[in-house]
């Protein structure tokens, strides 16, 4: 990461970090999973029941036919949705090969949280099953506003991504990479519908043709949608994140107590385990 732009991140989590009054709006939450996240997701669940500061209607865990994965939605009173309901395809036909390793899984659930097709609210938190909140997160404000959480990740690919597409977008001096993301139905039709228009294919087919086979990572589903939702709508706050290796795992009130007073969410990643 540029040692200017870490300067950059923590000069606004000085400055920035107000209160924020929440809207009473419900929201979904949509969590894309596959069997192997089974393990940090009661604690990632836990984490959205206590630190989302709206209302929640339902949460849905997105995944493939897995009996495990619906046995975790029973016990937990969560909606199990098959992912391939969701965009009438499966993650192989995407064919996104680099290096001789297959990244149509990674990509594929990205498409899901920009569908736009799961649940029955208006806006949706998409979050991904590693990451723990263990403080209040407003993501509507009372005026309506998305409340986008930013980081210091940077990626280069991400940003010549959406370039390619929508070469006009001024982009973030953050990342919106941050393991979470609200999403609004709305916004995300005009998304489509403007990548459509410039490409005459489907949306969907628009991002997949745009991916570099030559970069591992290309693509980000939440760098797109934050660069392209107008200013006007956004509030923009830093995340206050612990990236945390696996002999740091504990239950949920023991890390809530250990990190509330110093950040706002944890993160667990597979390849620290």
């Amino acid at each position: 990461m540029s040692h200017i732009r870490k300067i950059y991140y923590r000069l606004c989590a000085w400055y920035h970090y107000s209160a924020l009054k929440p809207s009473r709006e419900e929201i979904d939450v949509v969590i894309p999973v596959i069997a192997k996240d089974l393990e940090i997701l009661p604690l990632c669940i836990e984490g959205v029941r206590r630190c989302v500061a709206h209302p929640i209607r339902n949460i849905y865990l997105v995944s493939p036919d897995d009996k495990a994965i619906r046995e975790f939605c029973d016990s937990h009173g969560l909606v199990f949705v098959e992912e391939t309901s969701v965009l009438g395809f499966k993650a192989k036909d995407l064919g996104i090969v680099v290096d001789g390793r297959d990244r149509s899984g990674w990509l594929y659930q990205q498409l899901i949280k920009l569908s736009g097709k799961v649940g029955t609210c208006e806006r949706y938190l998409c979050i991904d099953s590693d990451h723990i909140l263990v403080r209040e997160h407003v993501f509507v404000t009372e005026e309506g506003k998305t409340v986008f959480y930013m980081s210091y990740e940077k990626n280069d690919a991400y940003y010549r991504n959406i370039h390619r597409m929508f070469p006009e977008i001024k982009l973030a001096r953050l990342s919106y990479v941050a393991h979470k993301m609200l999403f609004t139905k709305q916004t995300l039709k005009r998304l489509h519908e403007e990548m459509s228009a410039r490409t005459g294919k489907t949306w969907t087919q628009a991002i997949i043709d745009n991916y570099d086979r030559g970069c591992f990572a290309d693509f980000s589903e939440f760098e797109l949608y934050g660069n392209f939702v107008p200013k006007e709508e956004k509030v923009l706050r830093p995340w206050l994140q612990k990236l945390l290796r696996y002999n740091k795992l504990a239950d949920y009130e023991t890390l809530y107590k250990r990190w509330t007073k110093r950040r706002m969410s944890l993160t667990f990643p597979a390849y620290r385990k």
